[in-house]
């Protein structure tokens, strides 16, 4: 049994579930590199680094912490795992932050997409298509 398919079975929320195979990833990437991890614990990595950034203090945090760096690959995650109005909000807030406004500027407008991604994005129905996504290949895991 891999450790996808421990977590998987383990009791909990799926939120828990979420973060617990997302610490694994993480961990992973940090001894070896993003580049060494399966294409879908790459997709787990970056929808973990937005929410972590999120959490942190907001969008805005995500945008200036990262300099954008996953930025399209989470918008193609979000959307080939159905979370498509998320997926809006990432885009439309790249679009500020990949704009020619100032830093301070850009910091105030992403912090208005902070209210949508709270008021309008299902955290529970992220989680579930996050963990829905992974069991699908559960067997190419070690």
């Amino acid at each position: 049994m891999n450790y996808i398919e421990e977590i998987l079975e383990t009791q909990g929320s799926e939120e828990e579930k979420f973060y617990a195979i997302a610490d694994k990833i993480v961990e992973k990437e940090a001894e070896n590199s993003f580049n060494s991890l399966k294409v879908e614990e790459k997709n787990i990595f970056i929808i973990d680094t937005l929410l972590e950034e999120i959490n942190n203090g907001g969008l805005d945090e995500y945008f200036f912490n990262t300099k954008s760096k996953y930025c399209d690959d989470t918008i193609n995650v979000l959307k080939m795992i159905g979370q498509h109005e998320f997926a809006e909000i990432i885009n439309q807030a790249s679009i500020i932050y990949n704009g020619d406004a100032e830093d301070e500027d850009k910091f105030d407008l992403l912090n208005e997409f902070d209210e949508k991604i709270y008021g309008q994005v299902d955290f529970e129905a992220l989680y579930k298509a996050c963990l829905q996504y992974l069991k699908s290949y559960k067997q190419k895991f070690n």
